[in-house]
């Protein structure tokens, strides 16, 4: 937790106006959320916030890269990530976080902790299909390739393997013929 301690925005003593911070992400910051899904990342955050008497507005902006499995191989590689995240923060009497883009805190407060914001903004940019550029590029080819089926874009299989069994053959059948 005292990590997270870093990512506070004291804004009590700030000016009015726009201010900007910035960030640099290792597995550390998401150690502190018990983050597993990469093994290593590198990402730099930049905050835009814009203070005024009623309302902090902040605009996080992530880019950098997160070392991931690739979704066909299972290698690993460095998945390239660019986000932004938006949002308000007003003053009430309670602290209030249901929402997205408004979040409510205490009148008297005097900081605002970020870090849970980041980390939303980075897991949201990593994308949900992560497939090896070199298997997308078709310099590789992955050492399963063998067990996935692919379709083309009539979405017929591609079977290099004409030793089929009869069962399956009449349920293929039954699909085909539903097609037509």
């Amino acid at each position: 937790m005292r990590i997270l301690k870093s990512y506070d925005i004291k804004f009590s003593g700030l000016k009015n106006g726009k201010h900007q911070y910035r960030f640099h992400l290792d597995q550390e910051f998401f150690k502190q959320f018990d983050n597993d899904d990469f093994d290593q990342c590198d990402i730099d955050i930049v905050i835009d916030f814009n203070k005024s008497d009623q309302l902090l507005e902040f605009s996080i902006h992530n880019k950098g890269t997160v070392q991931v499995p690739c979704d066909i191989s299972g290698e690993m590689f460095n998945q390239e990530i660019e986000g932004d995240l938006n949002f308000i923060v007003k003053f009430s009497d309670t602290f209030n976080d249901d929402r997205d883009d408004l979040i409510l805190i205490p009148y008297n407060s005097h900081l605002f902790n970020i870090a849970q914001q980041i980390y939303e903004s980075v897991i949201l940019s990593i994308p949900s299909k992560r497939i090896h550029p070199d298997i997308i590029s078709g310099q590789k080819v992955a050492n399963n390739a063998k067990y996935i089926i692919n379709y083309d874009d009539n979405e017929t299989a591609i079977n290099q393997d004409n030793n089929i069994d009869p069962r399956w053959a009449e349920l293929k059948k039954i699909l085909t013929d539903k097609k037509q």
